[in-house]
């Protein structure tokens, strides 16, 4: 992407801005020591305060929201409606928007290693659980803050790439790293969350993730404060140690804490004191807090935390049928992963693929700094397909849209789909579109579980004839990922519309500049992709008692002779006798069996079910081709 485009980590516990320089990329850290951004806002007598003074105010008062503190706006864009802070309803996207502002003031601030750097376009990490209404969310948030999105990379994908790109000769080791798998072990204040890439082709897929917001680096702390709090009241045989506490005094033995046990974990430091002046309401020394804290300490009261967090790994690996040999490279991320504990136990599982990073904490943003500077852009990972009707009644996948489509850029769109269909059994008035995607990625097999996307129902005319209605449907990629799909019936008028926000890509790991233009935006009128032949037989996704409806829709290629085949017997038989002629049959066995089964007795006008319950009428006979077929379909 020319031009001055930044890489953006907007976190759960701390946000940075990073950009390329010639061979170099730079980070536009926090200057007063040296650390990304806190994202942490405060809501201040008419005021907004972010970054490092409002995480020293978090620090030194009580923590409650009623001091109008947000600890972490990332985190409300997965709810729904506004935040309630001191008795004002803010809508998360401006609560984003303050921590983004911020960010870009202080770019403008001189640093010792350059100039001001005026910020107007990024691009923005996001955790791999963002869906497209998130992703739309923050791109407006971006907006008010005045930063252009050019796109969105995932976290891990982006910290994947930051790596290689400090290593020597990057054509080299992607060849190297063609069909590996690749994880991402990323702890942080917030959360743990794993991912699975493997390089295929090329491009960097994601084949799984998972994680667990509830043992988060502040968990650690939480902890690490009710060491402290026993410990002095061991010492002065305190009762109740929260009774005497002094107000505001328990967010700064947490923040005391987190700085011991950042120094602990990354700086060698073996023993660390926690001290607090005035703590407790209490006379004497007592009222002082101060506590010796070892790095055994720290080990012995997170022991059961880092034992589940390491767990997760072997977990995910069980569920993707993998052994740690099987995996190339261990990229740890995140504070928490110095601790050397965590840092041990990765090893312990995968040797001497785990690197130790100098950057983890900058690594993310850097990344997305480096995919900016090299232009590289991401790719749909998993086709988009439509179940269409054939002559098993199952029906098959047809691919509508490729994998490997190059997703779309800041301010444009790409029409992915514009095909024609027709509707093989009008019947009901209904013509339904049900669009699916594999549920793995790579080299697809026709019997492979799908996941639904979306089931999109249509009006058709009921009285029309077999593959006569036909159906126009068009799918368009937008700047945030999100399909939006749109199904007409060309005799019936109907229109129906929805959006498909759980879309997969990969990060296709070589530039390709032809498809940018000199500002970086995705070049216009991109062509759309071709639909395929259908392939596979499609298959009931493994889940026990759900029930498949026949697909109704098949391609249209203006030839509907060849494609009668996908139409039930019973409709058939009605529509084209000829095609039952026991001198020519072009039926198929199914569509034989399924004429015969929903085809009335002559005698007794039932069909063959209500006369298997029911038994048969007093004139039915052994003659009747009804009670034949009963016969030859029981045995």
């Amino acid at each position: 992407m020319a031009g001055r485009v930044f890489g953006l980590d907007f976190g759960t516990t701390n946000s940075l801005l990073a950009i390329v320089q010639g061979d170099t990329c730079i980070s536009l850290v926090d200057q007063k020591d040296g650390r990304p951004h806190p994202s942490v806002v405060w809501y201040r007598s008419g005021e907004v305060v972010v970054g490092r003074d409002a995480r020293e105010y978090l620090d030194s008062a009580d923590g409650s929201a009623t001091q109008g503190l947000l600890r972490s706006p990332k985190m409300s864009l997965r709810r729904d409606g506004p935040i309630h802070l001191e008795g004002k309803d803010i809508a998360p996207s401006d609560a984003v928007k303050e921590v983004l502002s911020y960010l870009r003031q202080d770019a403008l601030i001189p640093r010792p290693r350059g100039l001001p750097h005026e910020v107007d376009r990024v691009v923005m990490t996001i955790p791999v659980d963002f869906q497209g209404q998130q992703r739309r969310e923050l791109r407006d948030a971006a907006r008010k803050a005045g930063l252009g999105i050019v796109q969105f990379v995932h976290e891990p994908v982006a910290a994947l790439y930051g790596y290689l790109r400090t290593l020597p000769d990057l054509r080299r080791q992607l060849a190297e790293l063609e069909n590996r798998v690749l994880l991402v072990f990323d702890w942080g204040g917030g959360t743990l969350d794993l991912t699975l890439c493997r390089m295929m082709g090329g491009t960097l897929m994601q084949i799984d993730s998972t994680g667990d917001n509830e043992i988060g680096g502040d968990v650690f702390d939480e902890r690490l404060r009710n060491l402290v709090r026993t410990r002095h009241a061991e010492q002065y045989g305190i009762e109740d140690i929260t009774a005497v506490e002094a107000p505001g005094m328990g967010a700064k033995v947490l923040a005391r804490c987190e700085i011991a046990k950042i120094q602990m974990s990354s700086e060698g430091i073996t023993a660390q004191s926690v001290f607090v002046r005035d703590y407790a309401r209490l006379p004497g020394p007592a009222a002082d807090l101060r506590v010796s804290l070892s790095l055994a300490d720290i080990e012995q009261a997170s022991r059961s935390l880092v034992h589940h967090g390491l767990a997760k790994i072997d977990q995910m690996l069980e569920a993707a049928r993998l052994d740690y040999s099987d995996v190339h490279l261990c990229l740890p991320t995140g504070g928490m992963v110095n601790m050397p504990a965590i840092r041990s136990g990765l090893v312990e599982r995968f040797g001497g693929r785990v690197p130790r990073l100098p950057n983890g904490d900058r690594i993310i943003a850097e990344g997305a700094a480096w995919i900016a500077h090299d232009g590289l852009r991401l790719t749909l990972a998993k086709p988009i397909e439509l179940r269409v009707a054939d002559g098993t009644g199952a029906g098959h996948y047809h691919t509508l849209i490729e994998k490997g489509l190059l997703m779309p850029v800041e301010n444009n769109s790409v029409l992915a789909a514009n095909s024609q269909f027709v509707c093989a059994d009008p019947r009901n008035g209904v013509a339904v579109f049900e669009l699916t995607k594999p549920t793995r990625v790579g080299l697809v097999q026709a019997t492979d579980e799908r996941e639904t996307l979306c089931s999109l129902p249509v009006a058709v005319n009921p009285k029309t004839e077999p593959l006569f209605e036909r159906l126009h449907c068009e799918v368009r990629l937008d700047h945030d990922y999100i399909a939006h799909v749109q199904v007409r019936s060309q005799g019936r008028g109907a229109v129906a519309e929805t959006e498909i926000h759980r879309l997969d890509f990969g990060l296709a790991m070589l530039p390709a500049p032809s498809d940018l233009d000199a500002d970086g935006a995705a070049s216009k009128g991109a062509s759309p992709t071709k639909a395929t032949k259908p392939q596979g037989t499609a298959r009931i996704h493994g889940r026990g008692g759900a029930v498949a409806f026949r697909p109704n829709i098949v391609p249209f290629d203006g030839r509907t002779a060849d494609l009668r085949h996908a139409v039930a017997g019973d409709v058939a038989k009605l529509v084209w006798p000829s095609m039952f002629n026991p001198d020519a049959p072009e039926r198929t066995q199914r569509q034989h069996h399924e004429a015969m089964y929903y085809a009335p007795c002559s005698v007794c006008r039932r069909n063959p079910y209500q006369i298997d319950v029911e038994g048969p009428g007093p004139k039915c006979t052994e003659k009747c081709w009804v009670r034949k077929t009963q016969r030859r379909l029981a045995g």
